[in-house]
């Protein structure tokens, strides 16, 4: 649905976007991350047909955003991070006049927008004005002014910025219903959030693609350890390797005494057999010299600063589909 290849973005002098390259599939919520200033709006913008590239190509539903640009709008709702709402209008008259101007068919408006209202969750409010409604109520608002042409494709820049755990919580569950139907790529500061609500993400610094890895549904389970020894890690190593319920094993310091360990899906089932406190056991019967033992959870934080911390330009980071990195 989304399509980006070697995409370049100049202001005068300046190289914003740098060769970037991705792809979103149809129905997939898609995270797109990097600090402030990495070029996120910049790509969101051209992918919603507001700015052209200035070289490289960009398409949406199959359409360029440069030759079909009228196309890709059609195709495409897109929410900004300040989205411009006229407050002293009541919603539902806001809603019907965005459809007006998306050209929905005077004998459909109606009935879209009754539709969108609903799908939003903000029928309730319809007939209140914009500007006495909660930051959250206000957000849902404009959102229904980027769906009420019935796009494939929904950009979201910031949802859920400024909402209160409440409001977050149920822009979460409306971005998962909505991509039941059409694609989504949204770009957040809240990583847990990203983690919670994405099923990819794609990460972008100073301009690159820095990194592009799927989201494990289970995220918060604990895959590896990190095992620290005083010596005979080489030994340990070798144990590890050699036991079937562990995935991988491998060396983590200069030094080589400490040894990480992704454990496979059969040890955490229940009737495995094996668990923590039987692997240490075992380790103490080796007469392995293990002085710590630390949990390392699979999370898209430590995943994010870890690949933005590499040098942009030089070349680009692949994670496994389980977020490690190649």
């Amino acid at each position: 649905m989304i399509e980006v290849n070697g995409l370049v973005k100049l202001f005068g002098d300046r190289k914003v976007l740098h060769n970037l390259n991705f792809t979103v599939g149809s129905g997939r919520i898609c995270g797109f991350l990097g600090p402030n200033g990495s070029g996120k709006s910049t790509t969101m913008d051209i992918l919603a047909g507001l700015l052209g590239p200035s070289s490289g190509t960009a398409k949406v539903c199959g359409f360029d955003v440069v030759t079909q640009s009228k196309d890709v709008k059609a195709n495409v709702g897109y929410l900004p991070d300040n989205p411009p709402l006229y407050k002293e209008m009541k919603v539902k008259e806001f809603v019907h006049y965005v459809a007006k101007l998306r050209g929905n068919s005077s004998q459909d408006r109606n009935r879209d927008v009754d539709w969108v209202l609903n799908e939003c969750d903000v029928a309730d409010v319809a007939n209140r004005i914009i500007g006495n409604l909660s930051k959250g109520y206000r957000q849902r608002v404009a959102l229904c002014a980027a769906l009420v042409h019935k796009p494939k494709v929904l950009i979201l820049d910031e949802p859920t910025e400024g909402l209160d755990p409440n409001q977050i919580l149920h822009i979460r569950k409306l971005i998962k219903k909505l991509s039941e139907e059409r694609t989504v790529i949204l770009s957040s500061h809240i990583l847990s959030e990203v983690q919670a609500t994405c099923d990819e993400v794609v990460i972008i610094n100073h301009g690159h693609i820095a990194a592009k890895t799927s989201i494990q549904n289970n995220v918060d389970k604990p895959l590896f350890y990190l095992y620290t020894f005083a010596s005979k890690a080489d030994n340990a190593l070798h144990w590890f390797q050699q036991r079937n319920y562990v995935l991988s094993a491998k060396s983590l310091s200069q030094k080589n005494n400490s040894i990480l360990v992704e454990f496979g899906k059969e040890f955490w089932s229940d009737n495995s057999g094996v668990n923590i406190a039987n692997v240490t056991e075992q380790i103490v019967q080796q007469n392995f010299p293990l002085i710590g033992i630390e949990e390392k959870k699979e999370g898209l934080e430590e995943l994010f600063f870890e690949v933005i911390r590499s040098q942009p330009g030089q070349h680009q980071i692949q994670l496994s589909p389980s977020g490690e990195l190649l």
